[in-house]
């Protein structure tokens, strides 16, 4: 069984909006494919269940992109859906909608896309309302990967020491990191020492397509707050590389089974 964290879905035109963003500024998205077809790929490699991911790059649109994915989820009871929020909404109204009406297991924010760092005061009513819902926060807020397309440099709206700042002010809201910190693992890996609530996923970190060095043996001691994520379809390789990564990986058959869906599974049924 595979339950796939961190799977993007997004209406057609922002689709192929961020498929020609990614040509320019990072590489050419090998599956172009739109929203019904993702589920379809993502069942064909065994994924059972994933993660609703989209974000807003700009105010005002998460209105319309959580009804969107209210509605898509409806159509796929394994979906777990994922809100979205800019710094410049109404938060605790998003907030109230995604989890009041609409019943999302979390939200997902992207410093790198907001353009702000984690620890800007103006995100301080995401963490609250979080905490207070009990839900938990996809926060892609590690430096990598560094794209030139982003409104500002990235190490100037993320990095270790911003989240960290984060987390000792909320300790108890439930963070994933993506990509397993990239660029910055081993600090990020530090980081889950201090706070239990810090989960990470693989996103993308175990692929080979970025020279990160992988730390099997931090994974393996941290078996219990790994997830499995594929970033798919916005991706620039074949979709089961990090599957197999994986499987052939020197990881012990219970660390695997944790990372591809036990964890997911304990953590999701809150």
């Amino acid at each position: 069984m595979i339950i796939d964290c961190h799977t993007h879905f997004f209406p057609d035109k922002l689709y192929q909006a961020i498929w020609q963003w990614f040509g320019t500024h990072g590489w050419k998205v090998r599956y172009q494919v739109f929203a019904d077809e993702v589920v379809t790929l993502l069942r064909s490699q065994g994924v059972e269940r994933f993660v609703v991911l989209n974000y807003a790059h700009k105010a005002g649109m998460s209105e319309s992109l959580n009804r969107w994915t209210y509605e898509f989820c409806q159509k796929y009871p394994e979906a777990i859906p994922f809100g979205a929020v800019h710094q410049d909404d109404p938060i605790k109204k998003v907030l109230k909608q995604c989890f009041e009406a609409y019943h999302f297991k979390g939200i997902k924010f992207h410093t790198h896309v907001a353009a702000i760092a984690p620890d800007d005061e103006k995100l301080f009513p995401l963490y609250e309302g979080m905490v207070e819902y009990d839900k938990v926060l996809t926060l892609h807020a590690g430096t990598g990967p560094s794209l030139a397309g982003y409104k500002e440099k990235v190490d100037h709206v993320s990095g270790v020491k911003r989240v960290a700042k984060v987390l000792k002010r909320f300790p108890t809201l439930k963070m994933i990191m993506p990509h397993l910190g990239a660029d910055e693992v081993g600090p990020f890996f530090d980081l889950m020492e201090e706070f239990p609530n810090l989960w990470m996923d693989t996103t993308m970190a175990l692929s080979g397509y970025f020279p990160l060095e992988i730390p099997w043996d931090r994974l393996e001691k941290h078996s219990d707050r790994i997830l499995y994520g594929s970033d798919f379809p916005n991706v620039p390789y074949e979709m089961s590389t990090e599957i197999k990564a994986i499987q052939g990986s020197t990881l012990s058959p219970e660390a695997q089974q944790n990372i591809f869906y036990r964890n997911a599974r304990n953590l999701f049924s809150r």
